[in-house]
C-alpha cells in the first residue's frame, strides 16, 4: 500500500543569516502591503458596492408593474441583484473577513470552512476549540490564510468526499490541520500551481516561527499541518 509522502519546510543551503533576515523582512513587508490592499478592497466592496446593490434590490422588490409579465421580469431582476449582492459579500469576506478582528480566529475559520465546503457540497468536520485562545494578530491572520489556501486547493484539485479542519495544543505548540480524502498528489513531481500555494503557506509560517508539513500520496488524500509555537 502506498504511503503518504512527507514534505517539510527546509532551509536553503548556503544562505547566511544576514541574507535570510533581509529576505524575511522583505517578505513580511510584502505580505503586510498585500493585506492592507485586501482590507481596503474588502471595505470598498462591502461598504460601497454592497450598499448600492442592497438599495437597488430594495427598489426592485418594492416596484409593482401593471402586468404579470413585467412583474415577473422585475422579480427576476431583483433575484439577480440579490445573488450579485451575495457574491460581492462573499468576495469581500474572503479578501479580509471582518470576523477575524471582531470575533476572533475560531469563528472566522469555522465560517470559512462552512462556506467553502457548502460550495463544494461536501461535509466538513470541524474541531477548533484550540483556536479560542488569544493569539497575536499576525499569527491569527497567517493561520486563517493557511486554511483559506488549503481549502481552495481542495476545491480546485482534490474532489474529496469529506474534509476536516482541526486544531490542537500540545507541548506549548498549536497544530492546525486541514485534511481531505481526495485525489492527493505525487510530492516528487515538478512544481505546479498547487505547489506554489504550498510554498506560500510555508513561507508565511516561517515568518512567525512556524513549521509547515504536507502528508500526501496519489489516491490517498492530503493532510496539511501548520505548527506554531505559543508564548510561554
Amino acid at each position: 500500500m502506498e504511503k503518504r509522502t512527507l514534505m517539510r519546510a527546509t532551509i536553503q543551503p548556503g544562505e547566511d543569516e544576514t541574507a535570510k533576515a533581509q529576505r524575511r523582512r522583505l517578505t513580511r513587508r510584502l505580505i503586510a502591503v498585500q493585506e492592507e490592499q485586501r482590507l481596503r478592497l474588502s471595505r470598498e466592496l462591502h461598504d460601497d458596492l454592497g450598499q448600492m446593490l442592497a438599495s437597488v434590490a430594495l427598489e426592485l422588490h418594492s416596484i409593482r408593474a401593471d402586468s404579470a409579465e413585467l412583474d415577473a421580469r422585475l422579480a427576476r431582476a431583483a433575484q439577480l441583484v440579490d445573488q450579485l449582492s451575495t457574491r460581492v459579500h462573499d468576495a469581500a469576506w474572503s479578501l479580509r473577513p471582518a470576523d477575524l478582528d471582531r470575533l476572533g480566529l475560531r469563528a472566522s475559520v469555522e465560517d470559512l470552512a462552512s462556506m467553502l465546503c457548502a460550495q463544494l457540497c461536501i461535509p466538513c468536520d470541524v474541531d477548533l476549540e484550540a483556536l479560542s485562545r488569544p493569539l497575536e494578530p499576525e499569527v491569527a491572520l497567517t493561520l486563517y490564510r493557511i486554511v483559506q489556501e488549503a481549502l481552495t486547493n481542495i476545491g480546485k484539485h482534490a474532489q474529496p468526499s469529506r474534509v476536516s479542519v482541526t486544531a490542537h495544543i500540545w507541548d506549548n505548540r498549536l497544530r492546525l490541520t486541514v485534511e481531505d480524502n481526495g485525489h492527493g498528489f505525487d510530492a516528487n513531481i515538478a512544481p505546479g500551481s498547487r505547489h506554489l500555494g504550498l510554498a506560500g503557506m510555508k513561507e508565511r509560517l516561517a515568518l512567525i516561527g512556524g513549521e509547515f508539513t504536507v502528508e500526501t500520496a496519489k489516491g490517498k488524500g492530503t493532510a496539511i499541518y501548520a505548527d506554531v509555537p505559543l508564548p510561554g
